[in-house]
């Protein structure tokens, strides 16, 4: 488990007890917003979107999540509601830490409190570039380093090991489907990617990266 590698035995053997294991089905909402901020999840197993309601009311995929990323922290301050929706992308299990339980973990274990700030600090730099005002080719190259990321690799292809909806891919990117289906078959034509069905395959990952601005 994640907290086992920044928190002593006593602490994670407290945070066990205290926390609660939650299971959600594919799609469903593990918390929207609006709701009121009781704790921060660790997702144990599963995939997880982060969505936010633009200016034109919107759904926009802000983030991915995977197993020991946390969610739900973007509820933290303010008037303690969260402020994006999180949704199953697969059957998720996820450990749900009380805020006091949180709190304690933090405070009593510095390097999981290092680990947090970088976590944060992450966070922000991804959200800036995704807020950039970059060409949409680059954004869309950015997506689907970031789906690499998340996802991984199929285990016997080139293969994305999940690949989102076309319409997903569109949203994290923040442009139109058509935008996307377009860029999508230029990337296949220069062989940076293949398109085979639902699926994406990354043919030539340093350029993808290149595009992408990493």
């Amino acid at each position: 488990m994640l907290l086992s590698n920044y928190c002593s035995p006593s602490w994670c053997s407290y945070a066990e007890f205290y926390s609660k294991r939650l299971q959600f089905k594919k799609d469903c909402i593990i918390f929207s917003v609006g709701q009121k901020t009781e704790g921060i999840f660790i997702i144990t197993s599963g995939f997880v979107k982060i969505t936010k309601k633009t200016n034109d009311n919107e759904e926009r995929i802000i983030r991915l999540a995977k197993k020991d990323d946390f969610v739900g922290h973007r509820g933290f301050g303010g008037n303690w509601t969260y402020t994006v929706t999180a949704n199953a992308l697969s059957d998720v299990e996820v450990l749900f830490l009380p805020l006091q339980i949180y709190t304690d973990l933090v405070v009593s274990n510095p390097n999981f409190a290092v680990f947090m700030l970088d976590f944060f600090a992450n966070e922000l730099r991804e959200s800036e570039h995704l807020a950039n005002q970059l060409p949409i080719r680059n954004k869309i190259a950015w997506v689907l380093i970031k789906t690499l990321e998340t996802f991984g690799w199929d285990e016997n292809s080139s293969a994305l090991n999940y690949t989102l909806s076309r319409k997903d891919l569109a949203s994290m990117a923040g442009t139109r489907y058509e935008t996307l289906i377009r860029t999508l078959a230029e990337f296949n034509k220069e062989k940076l990617i293949e398109n085979i069905g639902k699926n994406i395959h990354i043919l030539n990952l340093p350029q993808l990266q290149k595009e992408a601005g990493i």
